[in-house]
């Protein structure tokens, strides 16, 4: 008897199984209605990234533990990096009922995080309710990257090919009007004394677009149905989706969210929980590095060697220079926007003493200019025909005139009016730089890759962002401990750790020094944005050509 072994599908073959020529575009009252529950998606995941910042004071005050306060942010964006692997489900499965679990994920996931001890209660230790928040917006992240990843990709998709670009636009404005509202909303929230709504604000806005989606999106969007067969649904279904986990590059995503994972963790846990050279810290940072070279060393492997498994970082990508720089571009410029969105609201109420929603609406100046530049790199690509190159050059050099000079305001608790025109000199260069490398993206990649080199750059502006996080979190506690433990008593020290409510109970002279040492860690932030924000002049050398795009 002869045995036949099966050969497993490659990715390009099972793809023809699946992908037709079909746009997956709607029309009449169906498009109009996909576009609103996708744009309300792609609005919650934009204000969802920045609501937390002019609230993030008020919560960790009230959970008193400040030294977890940065694990609130960074352990949203950190399982946010696992985007890289949505657009293989986009290309394998249908988009639509991916897209929905995603929504499901995260909306749910909301609730846990606004757990708080009520002020009448006094049996359950703080330390725990911060860390239920924290795993609570890590479960928010991976659900987010999803909605993100596939609401821009659908969005795009339900109309004809011709109107892409004006949809593109669309998209990238509802997303950048979700960021600009965040501060603003939270501040709100908080001002109010109902900090748990920051979290709980997206279940009912939610639900609706996750019902839009589940009505309106075709089973097998963006693909054409295929042909009737005799087997039923169910084993369809779950043939279509055994093959699809046989080319999903799985093991590439779990290596690289391990490395980041490690990474971050020695960044935050450095110099507060435990000491540098502690073997903890030591630990996780080597075991990262050796995560990282596996990365490298899997992604090459099944590249060149796998024709069954479809790589999360293709290495035909690693060829193309300019890919390349855009590569270190959006990581360059994940640092700057998220340090300044979540660390300057946190200047202006610490040092400053601005309320929530005063923070809010001081943090327009740099959110607003960052839109600004966002809309004028469309235009100036678009009508004026300018390489994204030098739109890229004029950003950095305004993100420069800008950082630095921030960084060396006075620090004290005056407020100084002067700032708000580097805060929007700031913006506008991080709003030209982040769209110009995102805009660029897709123009020097081959069309099969467009949408894993995008979700690269997505994935490497989070890590930018959550590194720039963590690095932030140990300068402050090193100008802390460093700066303050020779003023201020060990018991003093331990309460302003906790909550910085704590300011208010020092006498006028510690109260004015405390700020002060505040203010010179948020400068010493700002340093380390103005510096990678230079870097990005490397992006651009990679990028440059002879006739740049």
């Amino acid at each position: 008897m002869t045995h036949v072994v099966e050969k497993a599908p490659s990715v390009a073959e099972y793809d023809s199984d699946f992908t037709t020529e079909w746009s997956g575009a709607l029309y009449g009252v169906r498009r109009y209605l996909g576009m609103i529950g996708l744009g309300l998606a792609l609005f919650l995941t934009g204000i969802e990234a920045t609501i937390v910042s002019t609230s993030l004071v008020t919560i960790v005050n009230d959970l008193q533990n400040s030294e977890q306060s940065s694990w609130i942010i960074t352990s949203y964006l950190l399982t946010y990096t696992g985007s890289l692997i949505y657009p293989q489900f986009s290309g394998l499965l249908s988009s639509g009922p991916i897209l929905a679990t995603s929504l499901g994920l995260n909306m749910p996931s909301s609730v846990p995080c606004s757990f708080s001890r009520h002020s009448q209660v006094v049996v359950v230790e703080r330390r725990p309710l911060i860390n239920c928040t924290i795993i609570c917006r890590a479960f928010q992240g991976i659900g987010a990257a999803g909605v993100y990843t596939l609401a821009c990709f659908s969005f795009i998709r339900i109309v004809p090919p011709e109107q892409y670009k004006l949809t593109t636009t669309i998209a990238g404005g509802v997303i950048s009007l979700g960021l600009v509202l965040g501060p603003l909303f939270g501040g709100a929230i908080s001002n109010s004394g109902k900090w748990r709504w920051v979290f709980l604000y997206n279940l009912p806005a939610g639900a609706f677009a996750w019902l839009m989606i589940f009505l309106i999106l075709p089973a097998h969007f963006p693909h054409r149905s295929p042909p009737p067969t005799k087997e039923s649904l169910s084993i369809r279904i779950w043939q279509k989706t055994k093959t699809c986990f046989r080319h999903l590059d799985l093991m590439g995503a779990f290596i690289i969210l391990t490395a980041c994972s490690l990474l971050i963790a020695a960044l935050q846990e450095g110099n507060s929980q435990y000491a540098w050279d502690s073997g903890l810290v030591i630990s996780f940072l080597v075991i990262s590095g050796v995560f990282w070279f596996a990365f490298v060393g899997w992604e090459w492997f099944i590249s060149l060697h796998c024709q069954t498994i479809s790589p999360v970082f293709p290495w035909r990508l690693t060829h193309n220079r300019t890919f390349m720089g855009l590569a270190l571009g959006f990581f360059t410029t994940g640092l700057p926007l998220t340090v300044c969105v979540i660390m300057i609201p946190q200047r202006f109420q610490i040092v400053n003493g601005s309320s929530p929603i005063g923070a809010g609406v001081k943090l327009l100046s740099f959110a607003l200019s960052c839109q600004v530049g966002i809309i004028a790199c469309s235009l100036l690509s678009g009508r004026a025909k300018i390489p994204f190159c030098y739109i890229a050059l004029f950003g950095i050099a305004c993100q420069i005139a800008g950082l630095f000079p921030y960084s060396e305001i006075a620090s004290t608790p005056k407020l100084w009016l002067g700032q708000f025109g580097y805060l929007v000199l700031a913006g506008l260069g991080i709003g030209l730089s982040v769209s110009a490398f995102y805009m660029a993206t897709s123009l020097v990649v081959d069309p099969k890759d467009q949408n894993i080199a995008l979700a690269i750059g997505i994935q490497l502006r989070s890590l930018g962002g959550v590194g720039g996080v963590a690095a932030s979190t140990t300068i402050l506690h090193h100008y802390i401990q460093s700066r303050l433990s020779s003023s201020l008593q060990p018991q003093e020290l331990a309460a302003l750790l906790q909550t910085t409510t704590a300011i208010n109970a020092f006498p006028s002279d510690v109260q004015l020094h405390v700020r002060e040492v505040y203010a010179m860690a948020y400068s010493a932030q700002m340093k380390l944005t103005g510096a990678f924000s230079a870097t990005q002049l490397l992006a651009v050398a990679l990028m440059w050509k002879r006739e740049n795009v």
